[in-house]
């Protein structure tokens, strides 16, 4: 283990030195401040500066002739690396498997609600899943078998969104990064092939260190992207994706393939309520990859499988919904964008039938939460359910009375914020 460890550590170091060489094109990076009535530069320098000859340097970029007559309204510009920070942290909220998950030097084991710092190191055992909250509401998901390095997870006292940069050594890491963060808040995860930065957006970088090839993928929103060996870097939106190869070069942008779509269901055992499930094929997938899980948010206990063809077998489905996330995966590896089913089964006919779904909500048992659920048709939506005094009770709440159909979620505790979108299909009990 310890042995494992150093060479993980090893790799880690590598990486680090490899993607952060210095860039002398770049220009200095910089905040935004609007200037609010009755601010001074001396008053701006004592609250928010390292140091007070830094006023010299904002004076200059801003080409102000006096320190204390600043315009209301006006933006001023400040270097990132004058302003005070302090140290931020991750919280765990999500860990799938019973087996124990170190971090950390010394190693420690990590639980739910176990606060992460800068300099951290985790590494993911095979079949199990790990996510993490940072102080904005950004999710980091890490699936089976992924390393990472929070390489840096500070936050500055102009902004209340941390800077993050995250080193991934091996593996994927998924990202849903808070919509309101300020667009020069840096946030970047880097490979030893590449380099993304991002805002608001939920996006994927992966890396094999077996196979030197790296890939970038856009859920929603748009990032910035190069291959450590590119010389510009360029943007890829919702919908797009971009492999890199062994060089540290960008490839040709892709677009997302489809995620397979559900067909039918055939009842294979009655008694243990098992089914084949089918779903259409994507004649340009290579592959596809299928997450389940208990919650209709995906966290929580969860299990993850590469198929050849778009067909699982889903056993012990019952009133309560099993969720999967369907997903398929180019030539070039890219994973396409994903799309998430509700399985459950019913007595009767199953359009008639109601089902339940529950909602994994880590760390919120006494907090009190704001949930919306929307069932939509061709035409029209339907509020479900839309309250601001939901409780979870052992970290989860179950929602009920569900028919069939598209349904989108939002909700929010603490500085919790998460949203999303499945479609729940029932199965009929009656044996044929």
């Amino acid at each position: 283990m310890r042995k494992a460890w150093a060479l993980l550590m090893s790799a880690i170091w590598l990486t680090a030195a490899h993607a952060q060489q210095p860039d002398k094109t770049v220009e200095q990076p910089l905040i935004v401040y609007k200037i609010q009535t009755g601010d001074t530069l001396s008053q701006l320098s004592q609250k928010y500066l390292r140091q007070p000859a830094d006023l010299t340097a904002i004076r200059s970029l801003n080409h102000l002739r006096s320190i204390d007559l600043l315009p209301a309204g006006e933006l001023l510009k400040v270097p990132r690396e004058a302003v005070k920070q302090d140290p931020s942290h991750a919280t765990i909220i999500s860990i799938s498997c019973a087996r124990m998950i170190r971090a950390g030097s010394p190693l420690k084991p990590i639980y739910i609600g176990t606060v992460l710092e800068e300099g951290v190191v985790i590494d993911i055992p095979a079949e199990c899943h790990v996510a993490m909250r940072l102080e904005d509401s950004s999710i980091i998901r890490l699936p089976s078998s992924a390393a990472i390095k929070i390489s840096v997870l500070r936050k500055n006292a102009m902004e209340s969104s941390p800077e993050v940069q995250l080193d991934l050594v091996r593996g994927r890491v998924e990202l849903e990064v808070y919509k309101g963060r300020s667009k020069t808040t840096p946030f970047e995860v880097r490979t030893p092939l590449s380099i993304t930065g991002v805002r608001g957006t939920e996006f994927r970088v992966g890396y094999s260190p077996i196979d030197q090839v790296g890939q970038v993928e856009v859920i929603g929103g748009v990032v910035d992207t190069k291959g450590v060996n590119d010389t510009q870097s360029q943007a890829i939106t919702k919908g797009q994706g971009v492999p890199f190869d062994k060089s540290g070069q960008a490839m040709p942008v892709e677009q997302l393939l489809t995620a397979p779509a559900f067909e039918r269901a055939e009842l294979i055992n009655h008694t243990q309520a098992s089914y084949v499930i089918k779903l259409t094929a994507n004649a340009q997938a290579n592959r596809y990859v299928v997450l389940s899980a208990k919650s209709a948010n995906l966290l929580g206990e969860q299990n993850a499988q590469t198929l050849k063809a778009p067909e699982i077998m889903a056993s012990n489905l019952s009133q309560v919904a099993t969720f999967y996330q369907f997903a398929s995966v180019s030539n070039s590896g890219l994973m396409g964008t994903p799309r998430q089913y509700g399985f459950c089964t019913v007595s009767g006919e199953p359009k008639s039938g109601r089902c339940r779904a529950v909602f994994e909500a880590p760390l919120a048992d006494g907090a009190i939460i704001t949930f919306s659920l929307i069932k939509h048709e061709p035409e029209t939506a339907q509020e479900m359910v839309s309250t601001k005094q939901l409780q979870a009770r052992n970290g989860r709440f179950v929602i009920e009375g569900l028919p069939t159909g598209r349904y989108t979620w939002s909700m929010s505790y603490n500085t919790t914020k998460q949203s999303g979108y499945f479609d729940l299909i029932a199965f009929t009990t009656t044996a044929p």
